[in-house]
């Protein structure tokens, strides 16, 4: 049997896996956002599905049990299953999945289709090949499964051993489902995180505007090179960008309602952000500060504040208190804070790198200092407030301490994309219908160049799958890493382009 079908079980188990978390999404997005809604259960139940099993796994090995396929799946399982039971008690309602009334916006959503499937092409053909994916995050992934334990933290030598393992986590677990090293497979887990960021753009601009304003951000994104290109990388910006986007979707629910379930998952979908990249620790303060404004201001009580505080802690205080007891530290030493560069050119990089940001970036640059101008104005403004709160002190952040990499802008780049979307579908809104009429043809233009591009930057070495298509999983594996990593290609493969290591 070769190893492709080997590998066919472990991906059923995995996207099995994936969609028993859909009826507890299904049945607490109910009672949490009113109107229906197609995309927000799936992406909770996106984010319910790698959090609770990365979270069971590494309970697991902490209390020094053997990390086994079984043991992970079978709690998992029992896990899921009083969401069952509440769903099916609740009719096992599905929500419908309206198609868009207007071309235009079906055109936006054949259009995000497309980014989509390149990027999950991309995800799940090729293996890991970019450094930090190599090195830290498929590193240890291998290593858990390896040992079926957690790697230890050496002390004061404690670098990447402090980072947060919720994405290497689920690649242990593709490894224990195929059997395997199968890094194909376990780069379908990040890849669909990434592109849960779409979905939770989508819903938040349909949440705070309008369902024009969702498609805008959501295509926004889609088109930015700097999406395309890290979307399928196997790097945990964009994951945990996904967790922090729709922690801002529940405060802002809360917000309004003031329910108790918003606040649960408000805590729980950031204390996933923090389980999945300690740069979400900035988050985790921007938050605090949140609900503490929304009690000042008696949108919600101090109960929901320890509620959402307390999950948040529930999930990602066990991890960093390991990081401290055993290594003396929370975060390792890894923002090379001394390498930044606060000047105007980072400041404004989402104008001065348009190979990275093409046309989204002075979009959300103008639509930033629409909002702010807004908020100035009439300062009763809730919905601008978070989304400016929950972007631009982090934008500060970054270009203080780490304006080095704008690689890092992607964690809070889909909440200033839905920023963009609302003050753009407000604009359009404002425009004459004449001009609206005569503007729509040659805007869905431009735009369908933008995406197409996106969708023929999305998939890596295209003139390698022309030459041969079907290559063996091992022929895919040589030519990322001589593509990407020569030095990496000498020493694994040498010239006899011998079996890797």
């Amino acid at each position: 049997m070769s190893r492709s079908m080997d590998a066919l079980p472990g991906w059923i188990l995995s996207i099995f896996i994936l969609l028993a978390a859909y009826p507890w999404s299904a049945w607490l997005v109910q009672r949490t956002h009113k109107a229906p809604d197609f995309w927000l259960p799936l992406a909770v139940s996106l984010a319910l599905g790698t959090g609770v099993l990365s979270l069971l796994m590494f309970w697991q090995m902490l209390l020094g049990f053997r990390l086994d396929l079984w043991s992970a799946t079978l709690p998992y399982l029992a896990l899921m299953l009083p969401g069952w039971w509440l769903w099916w008690r609740d009719g096992t309602k599905l929500p419908p999945l309206s198609l868009p009334h207007s071309w235009a916006e079906r055109v936006a959503l054949a259009l995000l289709l497309l980014i989509g499937a390149g990027v999950l092409f991309n995800s799940v053909y090729w293996p890991f090949s970019r450094e930090d994916s190599i090195g830290i995050y498929a590193r240890f992934g291998a290593f858990m499964y390896d040992n079926r334990a957690l790697a230890a933290l050496p002390g004061e030598l404690t670098i990447h051993e402090a980072y947060p393992i919720l994405v290497p986590l689920t690649y242990s677990y593709a490894y224990l489902a195929s059997g395997w090293p199968n890094e194909f497979l376990a780069r379908l887990f990040p890849g669909l995180l990434s592109l849960g960021c779409l979905a939770a753009v989508f819903t938040f601009g349909k949440v705070l505007h309008s369902a024009a304003a969702g498609w805008i951000g959501a295509l926004l994104l889609a088109i930015t090179p700097a999406f395309t290109s890290w979307a399928s990388s196997g790097y945990v910006d964009l994951p945990m960008a996904f967790f922090y986007t729709l922690a801002a979707i529940f405060c802002w629910q809360l917000w309004r309602s003031g329910g108790s379930i918003h606040a649960l998952l408000a805590g729980a979908m950031m204390g996933l952000a923090a389980w999945t990249k300690n740069a979400a620790l900035v988050g985790v303060g921007l938050m605090t500060l949140w609900l503490l404004w929304a009690m000042y201001r008696r949108r919600i009580g101090w109960q929901q504040v320890a509620l959402a505080l307390m999950m948040c802690a529930f999930i990602a205080a066990t991890w960093y208190s390991r990081n401290l007891i055993e290594a003396g530290l929370i975060i390792p030493p890894t923002i090379w804070a001394e390498q930044a560069n606060p000047s105007l050119d980072t400041l404004l990089v989402l104008i001065t790198r348009p190979q990275t940001y093409t046309i989204s970036g002075p979009l959300i640059v103008a639509s930033v200092v629409a909002a702010l101008a807004q908020l100035i104005r009439r300062r009763n403004a809730p919905k601008l407030a978070l989304l400016l709160w929950w972007t631009l002190p982090f934008y500060g952040v970054w270009w203080l301490f780490a304006s080095y990499d704008p690689r890092f802008i992607l964690l809070f780049l889909p909440l200033l994309c839905v920023l963009a979307g609302v003050q753009l579908a407000k604009f359009w809104s404002a425009v004459p219908a004449d001009w609206q009429r005569r503007l729509v043809m040659p805007l869905m233009v431009i735009a369908t160049g933008l995406a197409l591009g996106a969708v023929w930057n999305s998939v890596e070495y295209k003139s390698e799958i022309l030459r041969h298509p079907f290559m063996s999983a091992d022929e895919r594996r040589m030519t990322a890493i001589r593509e990407r990593q020569p030095h990496l290609y000498e020493r694994w493969y040498g010239d006899s382009a011998a079996n890797p290591p």
